[in-house]
């Protein structure tokens, strides 16, 4: 029973670090756009999604251990503004800056 304790601590740690990773990748892709190229593709504001996504890395980072300090629902919560930018918000942006970059 010990081994399972083990894998599963092992587990447990690659998922939240590659959520913290996910997280703080975003923030530095969403801080390559402007705040035009974000209100043309109509995703918010760049403030919007600094803000999101900064705090999506401050709680994927708090509940990194040894911290465990934020309950796993909450970075799981980062976890989605995280998957909502990378699924919705940039390939729009892409889109818009490519046209942008295009003319």
């Amino acid at each position: 029973m010990q081994a399972l304790g083990s894998i599963q601590s092992t587990v447990f740690l690659l998922v939240v670090v590659a959520i913290f990773v996910f997280a703080v990748v975003a923030l530095i892709s969403s801080l390559r756009f402007t705040d035009e190229v974000y209100r043309a593709a109509d995703k918010r504001t760049k403030k919007f999604w600094t803000l999101m996504l900064g705090g999506a890395v401050l709680v994927s980072f708090l509940g990194l251990p040894p911290l465990n300090a934020m309950p796993m629902f909450i970075t799981i919560l980062g976890f989605v503004a995280t998957a909502v930018y990378w699924l919705d918000a940039r390939p729009a942006l892409r889109q818009v800056d490519r046209g942008r970059r295009g003319r």
